[in-house]
């Protein structure tokens, strides 16, 4: 038989294998008794992963019509389809309907009540891990482990993330926003070569700064063994590339790209990937060796993962019992690998994205850049004006909860342009679930998807008020007006959670926020983000156009824009 008649009889089978799946999971989904929605293939495949681009492209030049006139199997075949659609699914189909393709079923909730109900129940409703294992190639992590596992886990990850902390960040955060006001009123000369270029080198110096914690003095004067200068450039430079080419990483085990054969352009990933494994270990060996000098010493990211592990050496191993226990207060050392890896990988490209939202649009939008101002300007006074090296005691990090103005847009932002457009959760394999969506009980078979879906409920007019969809930061604050007066709206339960919610909620919530904030209140203290116009383009029109460059986006991993480059900004003098 000739090869192409082979090839065709492949491509039949797998279609009708492909149609036969689809219709046994649009059966079970219609005994749920929800609206069901039928695609043709999973948009988490990543066949479809690699040619949805071209198929898009291709529709929009032959039948170029508007979005929602499209039918339903081509809308929800979107790997962005929830960006797009937003709240409207909700109007047509209720608090809860199914998705269904060939590869399985998920469940949409969109009630805050169900989807408060879904965080709080975490033993019934559980992270698909299956989803997250792309994240171990340098060890389990908190996102890639089991139920049984996940405690001990998360115990070690949070353990970080205290005030301390915070302070470091809120102060770094300071720090760089500093030098990059710096570089574009001096080297550029107001000009702003690359917004997301220059985000980007922000977030990765604060996260290589947090990682690593300033010599603390001994007694005798002597100073702490520590991981130097060096160390940390080199943290932050292997850093960057392994995070620029995490999807490649993560389909490709790095040991692979370091072979003679490998092109130069791979072999460089491959060999940032093993050189960052290194820094790790010798890190975890410096900062072992410290706490071990010093046991109160304090630390960074790295030094309470790396205590964990020390704590669980020094721990006695007579019996069983005694070793299990020493197993749940530490982790191993590929565990700690792994979490600092997963810690790196969600702490900086969300913040980065945000970042790059909430810049962008704030050019579109010099009235709100004004409203900052008012508020910096209340708060803080002329304090860092005078030209001179930034003073951190007068910029306090007592100062950050009073900036309810700068918070309001780092928050409206990701209420609009969350970095993720659901949160999966999945039906424990103990048993049926039973979940309330609304007037309606759904019995939930284990193992089927349910989303909690983020942007459908961020952008719902019953919890967010008119005119949901468009990016106005005054929605959070409570009793406008004076600014000593006003506060921060509490949005009601199950109806904002882009770090998620929950006993399983993300622990760097307050990391992003308090970095977020500095870098704004920094911003805008002294100066203003201007749009560079085209050539016969009014300001009108450059706005108009900024905004339809941050709503251009597409959802690769994170949700980010296409083209963030079209978009030019000048930074000038303010205030």
């Amino acid at each position: 038989m000739p090869v192409s008649s082979w090839l065709l009889l492949s491509a039949l089978a797998y279609l009708v294998w492909t149609l036969i799946c689809l219709e046994a999971n649009a059966r079970k989904a219609r005994s749920l008794q929800v609206p069901v929605v039928r695609i043709p293939f999973s948009t988490g495949s990543n066949i479809w992963v690699l040619i949805q681009p071209l198929v898009w492209t291709i529709l929009g030049w032959c039948v170029p019509i508007r979005w929602s006139s499209y039918p339903d199997f081509v809308r929800f075949s979107h790997r962005n389809w929830q960006f797009l659609e937003k709240s409207s699914p909700t109007e047509r189909f209720g608090p809860v309907w199914a998705l269904v393709s060939p590869a399985g079923i998920g469940l949409y909730v969109t009630d805050p009540d169900t989807a408060e109900e879904i965080f709080s129940r975490w033993k019934d409703f559980v992270r698909p891990v299956h989803k997250y294992g792309m994240l171990a190639f340098y060890g389990p992590s908190v996102f890639t482990v089991g139920l049984d596992d996940w405690p001990r886990h998360r115990k070690a990850v949070a353990a970080p993330f205290s005030e301390g902390l915070m302070k470091l960040v809120w102060k770094e955060a300071l720090c760089q926003a500093e030098g990059m006001l710096h570089d574009w009123t001096t080297r550029h000369q107001g000009k702003i070569p690359s917004l997301e270029g220059d985000l980007r080198a922000l977030t990765f110096n604060v996260l290589a700064a947090t990682a690593f914690q300033e010599p603390h003095g001994m007694e005798g004067g002597t100073t702490r063994s520590k991981v130097g200068t060096e160390a940390t450039e080199a943290y932050r430079d292997t850093l960057h590339i392994v995070l620029e080419n995490s999807i490649l990483l993560m389909l490709v085990p790095y040991r692979h790209l370091t072979g003679t054969l490998v092109p130069e352009s791979l072999a460089k990933i491959g060999r940032a990937a093993a050189s960052f494994k290194s820094i790790l270990t010798q890190i975890a060996l410096e900062e072992t060796a410290a706490i071990d000098y010093d046991d109160a010493a304090p630390g960074g990211l790295l030094t309470p993962l790396v205590r964990s592990l020390s704590s669980r050496a020094k721990a006695p191993r007579r019996t069983e019992d005694v070793a299990s226990k020493a197993k749940r207060r530490g982790l191993s050392a590929d565990e700690i690998l792994g979490n600092i890896f997963a810690i790196n990988f969600a702490g900086h490209d969300t913040v980065l994205i945000t970042l790059t939202f909430a810049l962008t649009l704030l050019a579109a939008h010099p009235d709100v850049q004004e409203w900052l101002y008012e508020e910096i300007a209340t708060v803080l006074g002329g304090r860092g004006l005078g030209g001179g090296a930034l003073d951190y005691d007068e910029w306090d990090y007592n100062v950050f909860p009073q900036l309810n103005r700068c918070h309001a847009v780092f928050l409206e932002t990701l209420r609009l342009f969350a970095p993720i457009t659901a949160v999966p959760k999945m039906a424990a394999i103990s048993g049926a679930t039973s979940l309330q969506a609304g007037d309606q009980a759904v019995l939930i078979p284990p193992g089927v998807e349910v989303y909690p879906a983020l942007l459908g409920i961020q952008t719902d007019a019953r919890y967010w008020g008119a005119e949901p969809h468009e990016w106005r930061p005054s929605r959070w604050i409570l009793r406008p007006g004076t600014v000593a007066e006003e506060e921060l709206l509490v949005p009601r339960k199950g109806t904002f959670f882009p770090w998620s919610d929950g006993p399983l909620n993300c622990v760097g919530k307050k990391f992003s926020t308090v970095e977020g904030v500095a870098v704004l209140a920094r911003l805008f203290h002294g100066h203003r983000l201007r749009l560079e116009q085209a050539s016969g383009e009014t300001e009108v029109q450059a706005r108009k156009r900024a905004r339809e460059c941050a709503e251009y986006v597409n959802y690769n991993l994170l949700l980010r824009m296409n083209h963030p480059e079209r978009v030019r900004l000048v930074c000038v003098k303010g205030g």
